[in-house]
Parts: C-alpha cells; sequence; structure tokens
C-alpha cells in the first residue's frame, strides 16, 4: 500500500472515532441525545446503544468503510474489514480517554 492510501485510512479510522464520541459524548450533542434518551422506557437498548462507543462506533465506522469505496479510496471488498478496523480503533481509543 501506498504511503497516501495508508494516510487516508489513518485519517478515516481518526474521523470515526471523533464522529463517534460526538454522538456519544460530547456536549454539543447532549440536548438531541439527551431528548432521545428522556423519550425511552428506562433500560431500553437504544438507551445504551447512544452512550457506548463500541457500539457506535461499528455504525460510524461501516459507514466510513462504505463512503471511502463508494469514492474510490478502496475497493468494496475491503470495506468489511476495515469497518471492523475502523470500530476498534474508535473503541480502543474512547477506552483510553482520560488516562494520563
Amino acid at each position: 500500500m501506498e504511503t497516501y492510501p495508508l494516510l487516508i485510512v489513518v485519517v478515516t479510522a481518526l474521523a470515526t472515532a471523533r464522529v463517534t464520541r460526538l454522538i456519544t459524548e460530547d456536549r454539543i450533542l447532549d440536548a438531541p441525545r439527551n431528548a432521545v434518551l428522556r423519550a425511552l422506557p428506562d433500560g431500553h437498548l437504544l438507551a445504551y446503544l447512544l452512550t457506548c462507543p463500541w457500539c457506535v462506533s461499528i455504525y460510524t465506522g461501516t459507514l466510513a468503510a462504505v463512503g471511502g469505496a463508494g469514492v474510490g479510496w478502496w475497493a468494496w471488498a475491503w470495506v468489511p474489514a476495515l469497518a471492523l478496523a475502523f470500530s476498534y480503533v474508535t473503541g480502543w481509543l474512547a477506552s483510553r480517554e482520560g488516562e494520563d
């Protein structure tokens, strides 16, 4: 793999992590996230999903992988592996937030 495509994969993985954090934790989306959480019954699976970076990252990672294939950054055959890799990188980074 050339340097430029590798850079695209790395940046896409980091973008996946950022979008996931935006959805699950960032204050800027507190209002819509809290509105959805209030509308759901206690213990609803969607409430867990909206606050779990490992859960959200599989969706954001898949969208990133499909988008990259759609614009020709990588072959469609790479989409499943890249989606899982983007999700894992996101979860790994989220688990290390706040560590010194």
